[in-house]
């Protein structure tokens, strides 16, 4: 799966009762940094899960994104001053 330009789209959703819940939940446990990843992470799964996605072309396009380049000692320093 290719894509040639990449689409954005922004949405506002409310959340309400098991979903406002569960959101809170996966953010206040660390699992995401922010509703909205969360969010994010679900639509991919569904995708994945209802067979619009498949794993492999999933995972190439993980394995495509541009990554930011840090060394164990940026890394170790970036790391120590969070934990200030």
């Amino acid at each position: 799966m290719e894509v040639e330009n990449e689409l954005n789209t922004t949405l506002t959703l409310k959340f309400r009762g098991l979903e406002a819940e569960l959101l809170e939940e996966m953010v206040r446990l660390g699992l995401f940094n922010s509703k909205s990843e969360a969010i994010r992470a679900a639509v991919v799964k569904y995708a994945v899960d209802s067979g619009l996605l498949s794993r492999e072309d999933l995972w190439k396009r993980v394995k495509a994104h541009k990554r930011r380049s840090v060394s164990p000692e940026q890394l170790e320093k970036d790391l120590q001053r969070l934990e200030q």
